[in-house]
């Protein structure tokens, strides 16, 4: 059998005993579930766990009662190169971020770094070249979409 981070493929993954589950719909913001099913990567079930197909599961998560909400957008980042550069000292800030919940970033403008281009070639070069770093990188998983 392939190793999942070699395949991309993580099976069929099931969350269970979550005692809260937040939708991020406005309309219906909580969800009367325990339970969610993910087949490689995707959600293909919610719902109480007696109603869902937990056969056969890869990985089975224990909420413990906890509550579990969809990942944060944070749209107005500003990324770095390396989590640091001279001029902005910023360590560990995509892992900080994500312990806050955020899973997907919005470049507000492109990378900090000493002698950064000012005109429009330069910048659209960087912007390319940031957006194709996050793309290849994705820190701690997070989705950084750079390339504003």
């Amino acid at each position: 059998m392939a190793d999942p981070a070699s395949t991309g493929k993580s099976g069929k993954v099931v969350i269970r005993n979550i005692g809260l589950l937040l939708s991020g719909d406005i309309d219906r913001p909580v969800l009367d579930a325990d339970t969610i099913v993910v087949h490689d990567g995707l959600i293909t079930a919610v719902g109480r766990e007696a109603d869902c197909d937990t056969a056969q599961a890869t990985t089975l998560i224990d909420a413990r009662g906890t509550c579990v909400a969809p990942g944060l957008i944070d749209s107005h980042v500003h990324p770095v190169f390396g989590d640091w550069t001279p001029r902005q000292s910023q360590l560990g800030w995509i892992e900080s971020t994500l312990h806050g919940g955020v899973t997907t970033m919005i470049s507000a403008g492109e990378v900090h770094l000493p002698g950064r281009p000012k005109d429009i070639v330069g910048l659209k070069a960087l912007a390319i070249t940031a957006q194709r770093a996050f793309d290849n990188f994705r820190p701690g998983g997070v989705k950084v979409l750079a390339g504003a």
